[in-house]
């Protein structure tokens, strides 16, 4: 009976309880959920200073890969004929212990002498460093924007000791390139050009708007431009200008096709000039622009046009000091030579990029030097490192 009575509670209780909350029961807040940052470092970002197995390509090598545990890149490079080698770029880190910042950025600029890269003291007085230059004697010109203002451009000059930072105003960007030939260095804004011979410096107005700049011989330089829709060349030989005939642009799209739009320039060893451009047409049925690449090459008075694949996307260029050329083609390094392409595979980085920026080759030289990045799509910093690679043409 006593079981019976005790079974007889429980279920009373248990249909009590089932059917819901009492009437004005209390309502309890959830906690706010924390902001989740996505700046905490990635803990697999602290690299040894040389990884002990670099990825190899075809005859791609990594022969730098920043090891600094924030984001970094790196946007030229310049080589000499004495070997000498300079990469530019900027680094971005935590003015504070914490990886979530305010974060800073400072120019990098690293030189390999032979035997290790070694960095030249970092400065922030330039912000988005697009060029750097330098002569055989030390000198290295770093040609941006001025962090305070990026709508002016400013420069920085390497004595060997120090930098020294020239603001040159509104009118002056350095987008379009910068060179040396002999002693003197060249940087171009659209239109004007800047000299310094080592002692002085003077402007003087390109007879077309600037898009490309680049050195030929001594005193030499070419600038590319566009007029009336149609790429143009000028060359400054030290003295005055003069200008080649324009090229003949293919018409292939018809009424469609607008203007042809030259974005970079190489000068080879023997003289030879090289031109990149972009075609432009209407196309879609939403009537979009389309873009597909060209090569010209102005050599012994006469324009020989390469229209490119539609789809095919071609990056800087260098001259291969024989007649052809190098340039960063979709994603790949590659070489232009007789007519034919030929594609050397770019490693990737750890973090599996490969963006390459620039290309550089000293002339009289075969080896080909690349800048660019590793970059990540992980939430955890670093988002990219700097990397440098070489070819080595036997």
């Amino acid at each position: 009976m006593i079981r019976f009575v005790v079974a007889t509670i429980i279920l009373i209780l248990v249909a009590a309880c089932s059917s819901g909350p009492p009437p004005k029961a209390a309502k309890t807040k959830r906690p706010k959920a924390r902001p989740t940052h996505v700046c905490q470092l990635d803990p697999e970002s602290t690299l040894p200073p040389t990884p002990p197995q670099l990825p190899m390509g075809d005859t791609v090598r990594m022969v730098h890969y920043n090891t600094y545990p924030f984001s970094d890149t790196f946007t030229s490079v310049q080589a000499l004929s004495d070997g000498t080698v300079y990469a530019l770029g900027w680094r971005k880190y935590p003015k504070g212990p914490s990886a979530c910042g305010p974060h800073k950025q400072a120019v990098v600029v690293l030189r390999w002498d032979g035997t290790a890269w070694r960095p030249l003291p970092e400065f922030d007085q330039v912000v988005w460093p697009q060029q750097l230059t330098a002569t055989a004697d030390g000198k290295v010109w770093v040609f941006g924007r001025c962090p305070r203002n990026t709508a002016r451009g400013c420069a920085a000059a390497w004595d060997g000791t120090a930098w020294t930072v020239t603001d040159f105003g509104h009118d002056w960007t350095f987008e379009v390139g910068a060179t040396v030939t002999g002693q003197r260095i060249w940087a171009g804004s659209y239109e004007r050009i800047w000299e310094w011979d080592g002692t002085n410096s003077s402007t003087r107005k390109a007879p077309i708007p600037i898009h490309a700049l680049a050195g030929g011989a001594t005193d030499e330089v070419w600038i590319a431009g566009m007029t009336d829709g149609h790429p143009a060349l000028a060359r400054w030989n030290g003295q005055s200008w003069s200008r080649p005939p324009k090229p003949q642009i293919p018409r292939l799209y018809g009424d469609k096709q607008g203007k042809t739009e030259p974005y970079g320039l190489a000068v080879g060893d023997n003289g030879e000039v090289w031109m990149q451009a972009r075609m432009y047409w209407i196309c879609g049925e939403e009537e979009s622009m389309c873009a597909r690449p060209l090569l010209l090459k102005w050599a012994a008075g006469r324009w020989t046009v390469t229209v490119m694949p539609e789809k095919s996307r071609l990056g800087h260029i260098v001259s291969d000091g024989t007649g052809g050329l190098w340039a960063i083609r979709n994603s790949k390094l590659a070489r232009y030579f007789g007519g034919r392409w030929t594609s050397y595979k770019v490693p990737a980085g750890p973090y599996g990029g490969r963006s390459v920026m620039r290309l550089a080759r000293a002339p009289g030289q075969a080896t080909v030097w690349a800048v660019g990045e590793d970059h990540t799509e992980s939430e955890l910093m670093p988002f990219t490192n700097g990397i440098i690679w070489r070819l080595e043409i036997v």
